[in-house]
């Protein structure tokens, strides 16, 4: 190995440890296994919960009723709130319109979900979008700012991370969205940062069909 290489090799070496050292002490790891530990205890929840309704209403039983009722609800309606909720503030929990997936196209329920993983990138990108306008308005900046202070913090330290955590993990993703407009970050970066959205989405459909396989 000639010596530029070594030096080259030396240098990626030492970026890592400075890296790691500044990760550590600025609390990010500790930061990524809180936020871990949530989405554990909120899958376990979500299998709970469906598990508690069906001891209370017997959901095999009621599985006509509850097909009949989303059959009934025109798909482009869900999408418009589901796609509204995503770029503003993250209204509705995912969950919920990736249950309804499951429940109106028992077929391919994970198409519905891709597509639902879609306009939930695309809602976030409309936030970011509403952070840029927000940033031109400097009143309404300042309360943003006041009010988001530890999220305008995460994405001042760990830029791209926060933005791969909100994504992922039980992070407001509209929400940190939005700050990243206003802060003005790497807009190129936030596109592909963002799509880390998809795996989301599939794991949570992934856990959720699993149990409701049994009732639906």
């Amino acid at each position: 190995m000639s010596k530029k290489n070594k030096i080259k090799k030396r240098s990626t070496k030492e970026k890592f440890k400075i890296y790691h050292e500044f990760y550590k002490r600025s609390g990010l790891y500790l930061f990524l296994g809180k936020n871990f530990l949530k989405l554990i205890l909120i899958l376990a929840s979500i299998i709970l919960i469906i598990l508690l309704l069906d001891k209370i209403f017997d959901l095999k039983h009621q599985q006509e009723i509850i097909r009949n009722f989303v059959e009934h609800q025109k798909p482009i309606y869900v999408y418009l709130i589901f796609i509204i909720s995503e770029s503003i503030m993250g209204i509705i929990p995912p969950d919920i319109f990736i249950i309804w997936a499951k429940t109106r196209y028992i077929e391919h329920p994970y198409l519905i979900v891709t597509i639902l993983a879609t306009f939930s990138y695309i809602g976030g990108i409309n936030a970011y979008y509403i952070g840029l306008l927000i940033r031109r308005l400097p009143r309404v900046k300042k309360f943003i700012s006041v009010k988001y202070e530890k999220n305008f913090d995460m994405i001042e330290k760990w830029g791209g991370i926060v933005i791969i955590m909100a994504a992922m993990f039980p992070l407001p993703f509209a929400m940190i969205s939005t700050i990243a407009g206003i802060v003005n970050y790497p807009f190129k970066n936030y596109l592909l940062y963002g799509l880390t959205r998809y795996i989301r989405f599939y794991l949570y459909a992934m856990v959720i069909f699993g149990v409701l396989k049994n009732f639906i």
